[in-house]
């Protein structure tokens, strides 16, 4: 992938957004900021703002830049260049998610009516959809992806699986949106299922499809 491309460009200002809003509210914050919450959204653990605020944004602004140069790592690299749109609009919707829960937990730290027990499954499921809209473009590679021997090992396995995830993933992202709209003894229910049904239908039709293209040859 080339060194600086726009797209670096959209992730460095998104991310820049959650630091510079840090900066401008950090004296009015106070020291102990809310670092967990549980399923009622009430916080159940606290980090000093002076520690907090420096990991927030360091990992709102590390992380789409580390998987950036995941590609170069891989011995398939070649087939990044097959989805780069998808790959950075990855890289764009995870800046943006993790940008979206930096804010919304300072917005609570300072007073203000946020409930991180709905904002945190919006923001996974609205992920979880834009990753299972591009999931069929994705080409064969060892970092993004469903990655699994079968997968690895045959292009066609690979190519069906992730066409055949694509609606499994958004489909699961619609409704860990919806649960968060729901009662939490609900919403922790619906998300534990969902995510686990985006793990274990496509591992079940990876396989599947697998058998049957050694069974025929």
């Amino acid at each position: 992938m080339k060194k600086w491309t726009r797209w670096d460009t959209v992730v460095l200002i998104l991310g820049m957004i959650p630091l510079v809003f840090a900066w401008t509210v950090y004296d009015q914050l106070p020291e102990r900021i809310p670092s967990h919450f549980n399923l009622s959204g009430e916080p159940d653990d606290y980090s000093d703002k002076a520690t907090f605020i420096p990991l927030m944004a360091g990992m709102g602004l590390g992380l789409p830049f580390l998987i950036k140069w995941l590609p170069a790592l891989d011995p398939r690299k070649e087939n990044y260049r097959k989805f780069t749109s998808s790959y950075e609009l990855f890289r764009v919707a995870l800046t943006g998610f993790l940008g979206g829960i930096f804010i919304a937990t300072l917005l609570y730290a300072l007073g203000y009516p946020v409930d991180l027990s709905q904002v945190v499954p919006v923001g996974i499921g609205l992920l979880w959809m834009v990753l299972g809209n591009f999931l069929g473009r994705i080409r064969s590679n060892y970092f993004f992806g469903i990655k699994l021997p079968w997968t690895l090992e045959n292009e066609e396995v690979w190519r069906k699986t992730h066409r055949f995830s694509g609606p499994v993933w958004m489909g699961a992202g619609m409704v860990i949106v919806v649960s968060a709209f729901l009662p939490p003894w609900v919403r922790g229910g619906l998300i534990f299922v969902a995510i686990l049904l985006t793990i274990l239908l496509p591992v079940g039709y990876a396989y599947r499809v697998y058998r049957k293209i050694h069974q025929e040859s």
